[in-house]
């Protein structure tokens, strides 16, 4: 019985990673200091896994694609405490969404976004003509949608619907 309580601590302490698991993840570069460390990951959902909070991505977007990519995981810091992870989706056309998801806190020293709060009750901030970042539980949601076909006004209604499939 002893044994078995150890193991599921030990068990425990791996699924609540706090930093980076880079066991699965090539690195793809380095900053010449260290400080920055680029990864790739073969696959979204390895991407995903090595992250030290959950990601959701959305499920229903605004155009047909064959779903998210990974652009890579980059560690600030190089110590895996603060990685900041890119996924895409696009299509055969020009519509892409990017989603960057991190836990460093944003700012916006050279604009002035419109504050929203969603339908699912998260603070959200619109940044003209195509961003949107959303915070939950700590974490920011940054969404860039490129649809050229649509106005600004339709951008950023798809933003919101996108940010709004976005659980804790």
């Amino acid at each position: 019985m002893k044994k078995y309580k150890i193991i599921s601590g030990l068990l425990l302490l791996v699924g609540c990673s706090t930093v980076l698991d880079t066991s699965q993840l090539s690195e793809s570069q380095q900053g010449e200091d260290g400080l920055i460390k680029f990864y790739s990951a073969p696959s979204v959902e390895v991407a995903i896994d090595a992250l030290p909070y959950e990601v959701n991505l959305p499920e229903q977007l605004p155009f047909e694609t064959e779903g998210f990519k990974t652009l890579g995981i980059t560690d600030f810091g190089g110590k895996g405490q603060n990685p900041e992870s890119q996924f895409i989706a696009i299509d055969e056309k020009e519509n892409n969404l990017i989603l960057s998801t991190t836990t460093a806190h944003r700012e916006y020293p050279d604009s002035d976004p419109e504050e929203i709060t969603l339908d699912n009750g998260y603070q959200a901030f619109y940044m003209a003509p195509n961003g949107l970042d959303v915070i939950v539980k700590d974490i920011t949601y940054s969404y860039t949608l490129i649809m050229p076909e649509l106005k600004e006004k339709q951008i950023k209604e798809e933003l919101m619907e996108l940010a709004e499939q976005v659980s804790d």
